[in-house]
């Protein structure tokens, strides 16, 4: 599936260098100026990846954020670029669900990375808790990663031996043997799987920053 990307910037040289190195990568790249124009764009098609400039002669990065989450109900993922080292915004940015915050000049590899790397990432999500396991598995896809589901420990235990995935996703209250045994399976394994745990009193979305946080480290 093409992988479509809104590039949003009052800079008239960073839209055209962008728009030629993600297309030359393949992606699908549209740009635009001004709020406005990226507001218009989002609404007519459905994005996997927004870059943004935090500040633009019309409105906040973050503000454009929040009026675009609500827009549609699968939205994209947003990349912040700043010129100004303002740690109130990112870590505001942070909080409403952006994956990666950078700072101008642009290292034009660092975007690829983080694309391809979220397209790249597999997560096994074991949750026998039905309604936690749907609402998790579909804030992980909304993320666009690769999921892989299943709801019992001889199944879980199963595909752990044959695939090296990048994040195992347990119910946080699942009986401690079973975490034991998960634990065990992927250092026997010698599996670089990290283990990240939710559970029923959390918002599914916080999944997301979960792993966003560690794709970052």
């Amino acid at each position: 599936m093409e992988t479509k990307i809104l590039v949003v910037d009052d800079h008239p040289a960073i839209r055209s260098t962008m728009l030629d190195v993600l297309e030359s990568e393949g992606f699908c790249t549209f740009v635009a100026s001004n709020g406005i124009e990226a507001n218009n764009l989002y609404v007519e098609h459905e994005f996997d990846f927004v870059l943004m400039d935090m500040q633009m002669p019309d409105i906040k990065g973050v503000d454009l954020f929040r009026k675009m989450q609500v827009l549609r109900k699968k939205s994209a993922e947003f990349i912040f670029i700043s010129a100004f080292s303002a740690p109130e915004l990112e870590n505001e940015a942070r909080e409403l669900g952006c994956i990666a915050f950078l700072h101008k000049p642009i290292q034009v590899e660092e975007v690829i990375k983080i694309i391809r790397s979220r397209k790249r990432t597999s997560i096994l999500l074991f949750i026998e808790n039905n309604h936690l396991r749907d609402n998790v598995g579909n804030e992980i896809r909304r993320g666009k990663f690769g999921i892989e589901e299943c709801d019992n420990i001889d199944d879980a235990l199963i595909l752990l031996r044959q695939i090296n995935y990048n994040f195992v996703v347990l119910d946080q209250d699942s009986p401690g043997l079973e975490q034991e045994r998960v634990s065990n399976t992927i250092k026997v394994a010698n599996s670089q799987s990290r283990i990240l745990e939710i559970n029923e009193d959390q918002e599914p979305t916080i999944i997301l920053k979960m792993i966003a946080k560690h794709l970052t480290l």
